[in-house]
This record gives C-alpha cells, structure tokens and sequence, in this order.
C-alpha cells in the first residue's frame, strides 16, 4: 500500500491545487492507496478541514483526517504522518505542490532499483537546501497542463537516473517502510526545522541512501505558508523571513547540542555541515524515535 501524506496550513488555493492535482496523479498509480491529511491549526477562514472532507468524498480510498489543537510545524506533522501510515512506501508532499503522474511514477520506479535506496526526493523550481536539484521551466507556467507537460518532458529526458544525497531536505520524500522501521519517526525537539536534516542522518547512519531523481519534477510554488502568513497578517515579507530564520537558529542550536558541539555556535548554511562525518561519528543516544500517539489534547481525528 502507498501512505500519502499531505499536512497543510492555511492557503487555501494552493491547498486546493495541490489536492487537485494528487487527485489526478493517484488515478494513475494502480494499487491500494490511504491518504493521511493533517490541519496544522489553520485558521478557520482557510477552510482546510472542508478542503481535506470534500477530498475524502472524491476517492474511494481511505482518508484519516487531523487538526491539530496546536501548531506542530514542520517536523510535529512529519512525524505524525509517519507514525499513522500503514503502507510499505509512505509520499510525504507539502501543500504548495502540484503533483504529476511522471513524478510519483518516477520516484516510485527509482526507489525500487536498490534496497539500500532509503529516501527519494525529485526536482523542481524551488529546492530548499538542494541548489544542484533547482530545475527551471524555459517557460511560464500557464496552468496544470503545461506541468504535466514539463514533467513527462523532464521524466523522458532523464529516465530513472539518480544522485546520491549527502543531506535531507523533505518536502516531497518517498520513504521506504523498511527505513521507518529502523529509524522511527522524525525528533520533535526539532520545532519547525532540522527534523529533516536530522532524519536525513539517520537514515544514512543505518545503512540507507538518500537520492534525488533526476527524472522526477514537479510545481513548486515555495515558502507557501510564509508568504501566505506575510499577507494575512499584513507584515512585509522580509520580516516574515527574519522570524522564520531565527526559529532555524533555535533549531540548529538543538542539533548542534545533539551532534556535535564544535560545529559553529551561529548557524551560516547546511554547506558549512560535514555531514560524513556526522553520518560515521559514534554517539550515546538511541537513534530510533518512537511514533507518537495521538490524543484528545493533542487533535482531532474526523
């Protein structure tokens, strides 16, 4: 079974878009599916509890619905989509995404080339922490029709050709169960950012390749919620980022504590990272997080 997991907050159009598109993608993609569809405590305006329901009445497939009583970010919905999926291969996909056929088939193909193969990612416009996967239409995009194009070009033109990862930036990831299995889920001391990175460690400390498939692509319309938020609370843009970048700074004063103290106190960029040696050094830890469970207190299950 494919566990697909789609975690939103606010922006309501992409939100739309993306489902959309995940709609038309899937019909292609035969065998058992189960969607795993998070509200990271939008607010009530954005509609996305109504978006995830009108979803459900769409497929016949199995639909859990969350909402979360409280913003989790990124590596809260990260781990809570993987500790409720089921399946053998698990499609984690932000909502600022347009999903296609050639994507899903193409990442679906190159994970089963090797079993060491633990986590495929693919390219688009917008590549947070993977410049060298950044992939430009020479055209504007007009509408779905010219993605799907552009997709079945680029997954034509490059096959099920792959590069091996050194880091791990998730926003839309194929996981194998038998990673899962070894590695658990994401660690929730990381709130927002570097549960990705952290994860990306693991899983190369436990044998597994992190690989971006060059044939892979799809629309991203990048820092989604960051540039929704810029506009309903009617801040400028650059200071949206300043705040996004001194939570990172939180984060990476966490994964500083947790890897390696003599790494640089003020984060300046994953480059400056050696992720080789933080993928081989010993540690005292237990490398497995648990999945977490869901309560009452914590979300809604609809």
């Amino acid at each position: 079974m494919l566990s697909v997991i789609i975690p939103a907050r606010n922006s309501k159009s992409l939100t739309y878009n993306c489902l959309t598109s995940v709609n038309f993608t899937l019909q292609s993609i035969p065998g058992q599916k189960e969607f795993i569809l998070i509200d990271d405590n939008s607010d009530s305006e954005s509609e996305i509890v109504d978006l995830f329901l009108n979803f459900r009445k769409s497929t016949n497939s199995t639909v859990k619905i969350i909402r979360f009583n409280h913003r989790q970010h990124y590596t809260g919905v990260f781990s809570c989509g993987l500790s409720e999926a089921k399946g053998s291969l698990i499609f984690f996909l932000s909502n600022d995404m347009m999903l296609t056929p050639y994507f899903l088939q193409t990442v679906l193909s190159v994970a089963a080339l090797e079993e060491e193969i633990g986590i495929v990612r693919g390219t688009s416009q917008y590549t947070d922490s993977h410049p060298e996967h950044r992939c430009l239409p020479p055209f504007p995009l007009r509408g779905y029709q010219d993605i799907l194009d552009f997709s079945a070009y680029i997954s034509k033109y490059h096959g099920f050709d792959y590069v091996q990862d050194k880091l791990l930036s998730g926003d839309a990831i194929l996981i194998k169960r038998s990673l899962i299995d070894k590695i658990g889920v994401a660690d929730t001391r990381f709130f927002g950012y570097f549960g990705d990175v952290d994860y990306g460690i693991r899983a190369c400390r436990a044998g597994f390749k992190l690989v971006c498939a060059k044939g892979a692509w799809l629309h991203h319309e990048g820092a989604g919620h960051v540039k929704h938020e810029s506009v309903t609370e009617k801040v400028d843009f650059r200071q949206k980022h300043q705040s996004r970048m001194e939570m990172v700074q939180s984060a990476y004063v966490k994964f500083r504590e947790k890897w390696d103290i003599s790494i640089p106190e003020i984060y300046t960029g994953l480059s400056e990272l050696d992720f080789e040696k933080l993928s081989q050094q010993k540690v005292s830890f237990s490398e497995y997080e648990a999945p977490i469970s869901l309560n009452s207190q914590l979300c809604q299950v609809l």
